[in-house]
């Protein structure tokens, strides 16, 4: 399915593709592929600039999918499917845009016209087919230019015709080839950064389309057929008169049908406690950051004493933070209450943890602010993290895991929209198959790092008789390959059970749809864990020191 014979034609120019009579004529003297690719890929180009809504997107994109699969596959026996949904989607496609979006409009054309081309093989339409693939080209060299890249997406036309005439890719290989020349435009990569944000916010199932068309600008592999075919009605209806959203999720499930489940990783226990409840629900239980470890020379009223003081002292601190008298960062008052939250009990709740992330966060900012903090404030808040530090000693657990968290390796950051793609389905999905201990363990250990800034301001002189915050044997470890570390643990072993529960008898009410939820993300997370310690029980590297056994 090469280029076939080569035939006479004028030279690729900018000035042959802006004269749509020119332009029609070199299309027409050679393959029909090479039509059908050019003007796929034109109408990729102008993506970014597409403007008119969601609903106009989605259609916009159906499009665009559907015309980019004719163009890869042209496969006679799918020829009239093909043409019956293209000609819809360009219909319903041209009617959302609107008069005016011209970007929109390449889309519709994109699809309208490959669906001709493909009649045109079938020797059913007719001789204007390349007169509709210059317009359809014209569109998005209309929509570029008002864009503000028209130079950019003339010159990536004129070096796709270059690479087909040449001989420099056939056909096939130009539709799977990155868009641009070299890169995606300042200009576009503005527009499509802006697009993207708007469907970010719009919900998380768009990233479907996301993915889809940063796979198209840079391709990092090649699609096959089944997964191309999954942006279509090819392999069955898709719901487009529901609206994005559920068309959106259809998609994400046959992606997913067709992908392996990722597998849990054995030997890698998460600092929250997760197991499965006699009630058959997932929840937090008491662990070892719950309950204290006491040294030889203590005994449990010891460990109530430093509970107890730590507690109180914190209460202390916090309605200072809490009153609207205090000359302080409001943060203070938030992140005492976080701490009191998680700072554990002698019945097992809570977690030591937990409870030390805010104190460490606490000392941060105490160390960015001693100049400047209030002396009373200064003065307690200096004692409670002294206190917090000596209760420390009742969980050694906590160094070990930080000492374990030290010898990870951070190549890159865990991704945080699988992070909160499964938080949202463990608040979704309790108290059905999550009890409410889950939730709000989760959502504490994934909360994004409160960012401290230095103090700008001109500065007293340092005073010595001021209280300084005390030093902490831990501080040089990294928050935020600690906090990464403990949701994809978390959610790690969350995975394991879901996957052992997963069609059996024991399996409540909802598992298999809290376990079709996360499969999306689950991939990113085990990916993380696997790279931070490369070894786990197929084989290979050591699993990280024993942590919360």
């Amino acid at each position: 399915m090469g280029r076939g014979p080569k035939r006479q034609s004028q030279n690729p120019t900018v000035e042959l593709v802006k004269d749509n009579a020119a332009f029609a004529d070199w299309l027409r003297a050679e393959p029909l592929q090479w039509s059908s690719a050019i003007v796929v890929r034109a109408a990729l180009r102008v993506v970014p600039a597409i403007d008119g809504g969601l609903v106009v997107l989605v259609e916009a994109f159906r499009s665009l999918a559907i015309a980019r699969f004719s163009a890869k596959y042209p496969n006679s026996a799918m020829d009239d499917h093909f043409v019956r949904c293209a000609l819809e989607a360009s219909a319903v496609s041209a009617a959302s845009a609107g008069r005016y979006n011209e970007a929109s409009l390449a889309a519709s054309a994109a699809a309208n016209t490959v669906a001709q081309l493909v009649n045109q093989r079938k020797r059913k339409g007719n001789g204007e087919v390349y007169a509709r693939a210059a317009d359809a080209v014209a569109l998005s060299i209309s929509a570029a230019a008002q864009a503000g890249f028209e130079a950019e997406h003339l010159a990536s036309i004129v070096r796709d015709q270059q690479l087909l005439s040449d001989g420099g890719a056939s056909w096939e290989q130009l539709v799977e080839m990155p868009l641009w020349v070299h890169s995606m435009p300042p200009r576009a990569h503005d527009q499509w950064q802006s697009l993207k944000n708007q469907l970010e916010k719009a919900g998380l199932h768009w990233s479907v389309w996301i993915k889809w068309y940063e796979g198209r600008v840079l391709p990092l592999r090649q699609s096959t057929e089944v997964e191309d075919a999954a942006y279509s009605d090819l392999p069955g209806q898709l719901s487009w008169e529901r609206g994005p959203e559920t068309v959106n999720i259809e998609i994400l499930s046959r992606l997913e049908a067709l992908r392996p489940d990722p597998h849990a990783i054995e030997g890698i226990n998460s600092p929250i406690t997760i197991n499965r409840l006699a009630d058959g629900r997932i929840g937090v239980e008491t662990g070892p950051f719950s309950l204290p470890t006491l040294p030889a020379s203590l005994g449990p009223q010891d460990h109530h004493n430093a509970l107890t003081v730590c507690r109180n002292r914190a209460v202390q601190v916090a309605q200072i933070a809490s009153s609207s008298q205090f000359q302080g960062r409001s943060e203070y008052a938030q992140i005492l209450a976080d701490y009191l939250e998680w700072l554990p009990n002698e019945q097992g709740s809570g977690n030591m943890l937990l409870a030390d992330g805010e104190a460490r966060t606490l000392n941060k900012l105490f160390t960015a602010e001693e100049g400047i903090l209030p002396l009373v404030f200064a003065s307690k808040l200096a004692v409670l993290l002294e206190d917090h530090i000596a209760l420390r000693s009742f969980y050694p657990e906590i160094e070990r895991h930080y000492q374990a968290v030290n010898t990870g390796r951070l190549i890159t950051p865990l991704s945080r929209d699988a992070v909160e793609a499964v938080q949202q389905v463990i608040r979704s999905q309790t108290p059905k198959v999550f009890d409410e201990t889950v939730s709000p363990a989760i959502d504490e250990a994934a909360k994004p790092s409160l960012e401290i800034r230095p103090i700008l301001e001109d500065l007293p002189p340092a005073d010595p008789s001021r209280p300084k915050p005390p030093h902490d044997p831990i501080a040089d470890a990294d928050p935020r390959k600690s906090q990464n570390y403990i949701v994809a643990s978390a959610y790690n072993r969350i995975w394991a059970i879901l996957q052992k529960g997963k069609g059996t008898a024991e399996a409540i009410e909802g598992w298999q749809k809290t376990y079709d939820l996360m499969k999306p993300h689950m991939g990113a997370i085990i990916d993380f864990l696997r790279n931070f310690w490369p070894g786990d029980s197929a084989g290979g590297g050591s699993l990280p020191p024993t942590i919360g056994t």
